[in-house]
């Protein structure tokens, strides 16, 4: 006997997130409540084939990223946290899930920034350990390249087709690369990738402002 169609289609859910294929944490830091970051990290997660997304996940997940709202303080600072995910029957694109967890540093300074990267490199540590990431290949320059570029533009809302490459350096015996990026109206960012244990998918990026370039006409 056939099915009706309406059996058919309900029987088969039309709408659905889908499987989770990447997972990605990014960490801001910010100087007031109302202010854009002006550090961000990024952190990629490779989800295991046979795994589907567990609710019960989620209380591991923000307990490692607690000691990311300290950054150094005896008490926790004010922070926005979000959660986004999404999916498309248009093309091999991959089911995401993106956390976002902004922290309102105050001031910016050696000191403060220092804090940011012990707290950030802490959390993400405890992230790859429940990832079960533990060798981290050699990152190419090519990869670096792309990483540094690619996070540049999911942390500051950026066209990847805008950014250039201003500065390179290899930390050989960290498998880290410092990349320097610039944007074609002259804002200039510092990306650290493999930020943590030298693991590729771990980035740093900081917002540098502008460079201003001025021409000097002598006199004729």
């Amino acid at each position: 006997m056939a099915i009706p169609a309406a059996e058919s289609r309900a029987s088969r859910p039309l709408l659905t997130f889908g499987r989770v294929d990447r997972f990605r944490v990014q960490v801001g830091y910010r100087v007031r409540p109302d202010g854009p970051a002006y550090l961000q990290y990024l952190l990629e997660l490779p989800v295991p084939d046979d795994d589907a997304p567990d609710p019960a996940d989620e209380r591991a997940l923000l307990a490692a990223l607690e000691p990311v709202v300290y950054a150094g303080a005896e008490v926790p600072r004010h922070y926005s946290l979000h959660q986004h995910r999404w999916h498309t029957s248009w093309g091999p694109s991959p089911g995401a899930v993106d956390l976002g967890l902004m922290v309102t540093l105050g001031p910016r300074s050696v000191t403060t920034a220092r804090a940011a990267d012990d707290s950030v490199c802490a959390a993400f540590l405890d992230l790859l350990g429940l990832a079960g990431l533990a060798d981290h290949p050699r990152t190419s320059r090519d990869t670096a390249v792309t990483r540094a570029r690619d996070a540049t533009a999911a942390a500051y809302s950026l066209d990847p087709a805008t950014l250039s490459l201003s500065a390179e350096e290899h930390h050989l015996a960290e498998n880290a690369w410092t990349i320097g990026i610039r944007t074609t109206s002259g804002r200039t960012f510092e990306v650290e990738v493999g930020f943590v244990d030298g693991y590729a998918g771990s980035v740093r990026v900081r917002d540098e402002g502008r460079i201003e370039v001025s021409d000097s006409v002598g006199s004729e």
